[in-house]
């Protein structure tokens, strides 16, 4: 009999590792991609540096984002994922290899005994050792299962990277959009200063019988619209610092005194953008969907699996006695050896079930790849087109506001010389301060596309730089 099931284990040594069933998975070779939007004049083929926020020359921001790629809870909890698929799949790798536990166990009972005309006799039994169990992987779908486990975990760790793109992201663009507000309020506090002297002229001319009250009301009706929209501007600006100090894991408010107004004008130079060909290449939510398919291919092996018969052995070596005093002696070894076949062969529908299923599981995250492909080309697209077209708006915005300040300066002139109705000034006054703020308003749009830019080329190398290493997540 032990000749018969160390046949069977020698059988199956010679079977597990030959079979792998299922499709063998080949990843989509993704070719060189060739953006149209780089030809714009305002950008460069120039390379940019890793942490692409440093070309802002803002130390706030620098501080921002350091704190922000250390302590922002998304990426912890990103961070923690990729841990537990870590862990999935080193026991997957396991599961491969013979389990062994340590084994004790007590018998006592008491019951009838033929052999003694039915008389009720006690026993006794005391067991101590080791019990093993191996289930030969003789078709592979534990090394399918692996494979898929492996495969989740890439996935996990560019879901991390991807995290901390988005972060980044996210961190510049509520910090530009705070500066252009902040700018927006100073604006409109400066042409306050303006419309109060303009309040007190036409009081004055009143007064002397050169004005009429038309004019002084007109000017107060103004005077209170833009005093209005300042709170709401202020709103604004906190709502903004909350959320700089939510993506730093910090509470709303700790950040108010870092981020006092501060000039930031908008980028100028020409954005470098380096080879963007190998943009899928960098980009990594497709890395998490290729990632992804890969292991939904590998589970269609896991369920191929199924249609074959496991055999398992299990296996006892330790001591049986009825005597746990002197249950450790050479007397009461023993061993076991029970090598088990099971086979869904009666059952195959749902088998097959099963192995549909995982079929149009992976040609549906085929199909998700595929579309996380062309969302990649858009927002790269579109990136690149939005950048260009906010930085020709800027210019003429710019232009905008130095004649609407000029237009403003003269009508003032000649208000005071009364050459020059009030109603002329006023709508200078009102030109100004539109022309102000939609200036103040494009330059932080221009810096936010900035950002949209990079994200949507993937970060470059600012995503790997502060990625622990596989050692610290094994350790963690």
């Amino acid at each position: 009999m032990v000749r018969h099931a160390l046949a069977a284990v020698l059988s199956g040594l010679l079977l597990a590792g030959c079979v792998t069933v299922g499709p063998d998975y080949r990843a989509p070779a993704p070719g060189p991609v060739a953006l149209q939007g780089v030809a714009a004049p305002v950008y460069s083929a120039q390379s940019p540096v890793a942490s692409w926020w440093a070309q802002f020359d803002d130390p706030v921001l620098e501080q921002l984002m350091h704190a922000a790629l250390s302590d922002n809870l998304d990426l912890k909890v990103a961070l923690a994922r990729v841990r537990q698929a870590r862990a999935v799949f080193v026991e997957s790798r396991l599961d491969q290899a013979p389990h062994v536990t340590v084994a004790g166990s007590q018998d006592r009972r008491r019951q009838p005994d033929p052999a003694q005309g039915g008389e009720r006799v006690s026993s006794e039994t005391w067991q101590l050792g080791f019990d093993a169990g191996w289930e030969l992987d003789l078709f592979g779908r534990q090394r399918r299962a692996a494979e898929a486990a492996r495969a989740d975990l890439d996935a996990e760790w560019a879901n991390l990277v991807d995290a901390q793109v988005l972060v980044a992201a996210e961190v510049a663009r509520n910090y530009f959009e705070l500066r252009g507000t902040q700018k927006r309020i100073a604006v409109a506090e400066r042409t306050l200063l303006n419309l109060r002297d303009t309040q007190a002229l036409t009081e004055t001319r009143w007064e002397l019988g050169a004005g009429s009250e038309l004019d002084v009301q007109s000017s107060r009706a103004r005077l209170k619209a833009i005093e209005a929209d300042i709170p709401l501007l202020e709103m604004a600006q906190t709502q903004s610092r909350h959320r700089l100090a939510v993506l730093l894991g910090q509470r709303p408010g700790t950040l108010d005194a870092l981020l006092q107004p501060r000039e930031v004008p908008a980028f100028a130079k020409a954005l470098p953008l380096g080879d963007t060909t190998g943009l899928l290449r960098r980009r990594a939510d497709v890395r998490v969907a290729e990632r992804r398919l890969a292991a939904a291919t590998a589970r269609v092996g896991v369920a191929t699996a199924d249609l074959f018969p496991r055999l398992s052995l299990t296996g006892f070596v330790g001591f049986l006695g009825g005597d746990a005093g002197g249950l450790v002696n050479g007397a009461n070894k023993a061993w076991s050896l029970t090598p088990s076949l099971s086979w869904a062969a009666f059952n195959f529908g749902s088998v097959r079930a099963r192995l549909r299923a995982s079929r149009a599981q992976a040609d549906g995250v085929a199909a998700e790849y595929e579309k996380t492909v062309l969302l990649a080309l858009e927002d790269a697209e579109n990136a690149l087109s939005r950048y260009a077209r906010q930085q020709a708006r800027l210019a003429i915005v710019a232009e905008q506001a130095q004649a609407a300040r000029r237009a403003e300066s003269l009508a003032r002139i000649r208000y005071r010389e009364g050459s020059e109705d009030f109603l002329a000034l006023l709508d200078a006054q009102r030109n100004q301060l539109a022309a102000d703020d939609a200036l103040a308003a494009a330059e932080a749009t221009v810096n936010v596309s900035v950002v949209g830019v990079y994200k949507a080329l993937g970060g470059w190398g600012q995503a790997t730089a502060s990625l622990p290493p596989v050692a610290v997540v094994d350790a963690q």
